[in-house]
């Protein structure tokens, strides 16, 4: 008797271990996948307070046109940005460019910005709707203009252009190439042909097919082939219309570029590469003024590598 309910409570034990096992199992299936997080939630991996710091680094890289805002883009050790009025500026020492063979020395890049795009016959800028569900929805929407400065010495010098164009949909079939102008006072300021390719197709609205688009660029080298107009009109921090048409002269966008500010951001670049502060990783040289208010920020005199740390909004700084 006594072996025969000894039998009997493995068989039980078994069965529930299975049926333990099963239910385990199932609730695994069942459970909702991870959320996907942006590679780029490294850069505030070590952060004391990370709900401060990943909106000051997201700002940070969205002021280059060249940092991606989903992958780990670093500590910023060497690189430096802010915002004068309407004009970004994002500045690397000589060290962090890092070209080779090919080296200009440090970079400052300044980069002024259209987000009224209105579309023609032949296009027309891809809606809040359409824009890609992830942290380069900032840069799909807006029209950038970038002038790139060197410093093959000690003084900032301009060496590069270049254009791009939001991501614009409906797009008239077969034009890759398109006339871009830069208007101002003077009349046209700067005028080329931008090379049209199409825009990674992000998902949309949660996993929608996101729509056909394309995107505009245009480059030149200023260095060898100046553009005195354009940068003249930068430098007044005048604004600026972008009109950019198929080869059938139809509209594909216009857009309004503003610069006021950039003789400003310009000067604080170059300062920031001057700094030695420039060398700390940014959430170093951000730490003592993390909690600082806005008054603060509005009568302190800050290290030009540690204007990154400033963490108004635009119109708060106004």
């Amino acid at each position: 008797m006594a072996t025969m309910f000894a039998q009997l409570q493995f068989k039980v034990a078994r069965f529930s271990g299975a049926v333990l096992a099963i239910v385990a199992l199932a609730a695994t299936a069942c459970e909702p996948a991870a959320p996907k997080r942006a590679a780029s939630d490294a850069v505030v991996a070590g952060a004391a307070d990370k709900g401060a710091a990943w909106p000051l680094l997201l700002a940070h890289c969205l002021r280059s046109p060249s940092c991606d805002p989903m992958s780990d883009f670093g500590d910023g050790a060497g690189v430096a940005s802010n915002s004068v009025g309407s004009v970004a500026w994002f500045a690397q020492v000589r060290e962090k460019v890092g070209e080779g063979g090919q080296d200009y020395g440090a970079k400052a890049e300044l980069s002024v910005f259209g987000m009224r795009g209105v579309g023609g016959k032949a296009g027309r800028p891809l809606t809040l709707d359409e824009l890609p569900d992830n942290l380069g929805g900032a840069r799909a929407k807006r029209s950038t203009l970038t002038i790139d400065y060197r410093a093959p010495s000690d003084v900032l010098e301009p060496y590069g252009l270049q254009i791009i164009s939001p991501f614009l949909t409906g797009v008239a079939a077969g034009v890759e190439e398109a006339k871009l102008e830069i208007v101002g006072a003077d009349g046209v300021l700067f005028a080329t042909t931008a090379g049209g390719m199409a825009a990674a197709e992000t998902p949309v609205n949660g996993g929608y097919k996101a729509p056909d688009a394309m995107v505009f660029f245009a480059s030149q080298n200023i260095r060898d082939e100046p553009a005195p107009k354009l940068l003249a009109a930068l430098t007044r921090g005048e604004s600026l219309s972008l009109r950019l048409t198929a080869a059938d002269g139809e509209t594909l966008l216009q857009d309004a570029l503003y610069a006021d500010g950039y003789a400003a951001a310009l000067e604080q670049a170059s300062a920031a590469l001057n700094d030695d502060g420039i060398g700390k990783p940014i959430l170093e040289r951000c730490a003592p003024l993390m909690t600082k208010d806005d008054a603060f920020w509005r009568a302190a005199n800050i290290a030009p590598a540690s204007l990154v740390c400033d963490p108004r909004l635009a119109e708060q700084r106004r």
